[in-house]
């Protein structure tokens, strides 16, 4: 959908607490409002967030197209290999002898990248000591 389109709502249902059908597409809620299933436009945003817009004017909830996006951990065996796919991130360096393991599964890019900042907060505890140096973390859908 193109960035500052708007697009007229037809059908809008609720299917559970984070997700919703709108004109035959499911989509993740981001951030939610009272009554969502009144919005009456959805329009994207130029950052690509998709606002849903309803009679009244200061009300608004963020959605997201539903994803099933693999957050996947590579740890690399060779020290070198891995200082160049910080650089580069040419996923060509990663090769069969890397540790590869998909460690959770996201509904939203929004989603997936605050697992991934988990692993980078020190203060978590899931902190991953070597993430940038031999550990890094990728998005594949």
């Amino acid at each position: 959908m193109p960035k500052g389109k708007k697009t007229v709502i037809k059908e809008i249902k609720l299917l559970g607490d984070n997700e919703i059908l709108i004109n035959g597409r499911e989509y993740i809620i981001l951030e939610t409002t009272e009554n969502i299933e009144t919005a009456k436009t959805m329009k994207v945003s130029s950052n690509g967030n998709r606002i849903l817009r309803f009679e009244d004017e200061t009300k608004k909830a963020r959605i997201d197209l539903k994803r099933s996006i693999d957050i996947i951990k590579i740890i690399f065996k060779d020290e070198q290999r891995a200082k160049k796919f910080f650089k580069t991130k040419d996923k060509k360096l990663i090769l069969p002898v890397d540790t590869k393991k998909i460690i959770a599964t996201a509904n939203s890019f929004i989603q997936a990248r605050s697992i991934v900042s988990d692993y980078q907060d020190k203060k978590s505890k899931n902190y991953d000591s070597q993430i940038g140096v031999s550990t890094f973390y990728l998005f594949e859908e």
